[in-house]
């Protein structure tokens, strides 16, 4: 009889294990996906990504309910995506070195795309000034002694946004000016020292200070952090009372594209003037929606609405109680709810349509400010 040749059954090829979770990593399911499961491969990419997406969208709508729910699910979105990752330790089929260099660079693309339509849809800001308080706060320092006790714990710093400096020169040298285009940052001799806003210098100007003295100390807190719905004006328009966000490109009088939040306060083709503390639109005192009362009413933080202080260097559309802008068709008025210390449309002029990005929908963080607009 003859022997049958032996036929030996050998499985592909594959890479250790570390490379599957590797693959993992840069795009979710991967792993999965090469090492045969396919199904499952797909249900991990497209599962956590609805619900990201899913999460992203109830934080748009305000109230408590929404965001403990939103918070659970990205929350419950990133166990996922470990546990996927600790399922991704496995051996996957060789792909070759272009193969491989392909899933990441697919996992590169994927995310960039997905990151750039949900910023079609919802934006992170962070408030930056003072010209919103007290509905929206900004940044906000309190100075104490850089050997003092009271600075602010772990749990503060995350539920608050508040955080101890301690600057420290590293060098002799006279104290400069604030530099230009900045918001604190000072040189002292060769070297610059960027300070939170709005701190400034413990001392003056131009006096020396020596290495390893203190510059400033104390507690700064961070400005509100906001979530921008770029989604509702796409299919209606902006109302009296939105707290507004817009590109400053082409308005006069501001350098630059920023991006800035005031409050819609006159819409197209009504005539605004102000005889404080009062907003008049169409010769009527505004009352509503209920902040402008609030605000008119100087109460609760607010100071009214005070009319432009004349420069040279902005102008001022509504300096005197008799000054009137007249709207166009796509121009909102818009106004800081801190008159006092607000570049609004009183010195700019109206914000055209085609500058608007959205509105805000809720503050996001610190935790303790998360139902503040809703409150408001």
């Amino acid at each position: 009889m003859t022997d049958l040749p032996n036929i030996i059954m050998t499985d592909k090829p594959t890479y250790d294990r570390w490379v599957g979770a590797l693959l993992g990593f840069f795009l979710t399911g991967s792993a999965h996906y090469l090492s045969g499961r396919r199904r499952a491969g797909l249900l991990w990419f497209f599962g956590i990504l609805t619900m990201t997406v899913m999460a992203l969208a109830l934080l748009l709508i305000s109230g408590t309910v929404s965001y403990m729910i939103s918070l659970a699910m990205l929350l419950g979105g990133g166990i996922l995506w470990l546990l996927m990752l600790k399922q991704s330790y496995t051996p996957v089929r060789r792909i070759g070195f272009f193969g491989g260099i392909g899933v990441i660079a697919l996992g590169l693309v994927l995310t960039q795309a997905v990151v750039f339509v949900i910023l079609q849809v919802v934006l992170p800001l962070r408030m930056d000034s003072v010209s919103m308080q007290p509905t929206v706060i900004g940044p906000s320092v309190n100075e104490i002694p850089a050997d003092s006790s009271d600075g602010p714990g772990f749990f503060q710093r995350l539920f608050t946004g508040k955080r101890f400096w301690d600057i420290k020169v590293r060098n002799s040298g006279f104290i400069s000016d604030r530099l230009a285009g900045t918001a604190a940052t000072y040189r002292v001799g060769s070297r610059a020292y960027e300070l939170p806003f709005p701190a400034r210098p413990l001392q003056k100007p131009g006096q020396h200070i020596a290495s390893g003295e203190t510059l400033w100390s104390g507690v700064a807190t961070s400005g509100d952090s906001l979530l921008v719905d770029r989604l509702s004006y796409r299919f209606g328009n902006p109302k009296r009372g939105d707290l507004l966000v817009f590109k400053t490109d082409g308005i006069i009088h501001i350098p630059g594209s920023e991006t800035w939040i005031k409050r819609i306060a006159g819409l197209p083709g009504e005539r605004i003037r102000i005889e404080p503390p009062y907003l008049i639109v169409d010769d009527k005192k505004l009352t509503t929606p209920a902040i402008f009362q609030a605000i008119a009413s100087m109460t609760d933080g607010h100071a009214g609405f005070m009319l432009a202080m004349p420069s040279a260097r902005l102008g001022a559309r509504l300096a005197k109680p008799t000054d009137e802008v007249l709207l166009g068709k796509d121009e909102y008025f818009v106004l800081g709810d801190n008159t006092g210390n607000s570049l609004d449309s009183r010195y700019f002029g109206p914000v055209p349509r085609k500058s608007i990005i959205g509105k805000v929908a809720r503050t996001y963080w610190p935790f303790t400010r998360f139902n503040a607009l809703n409150e408001k």
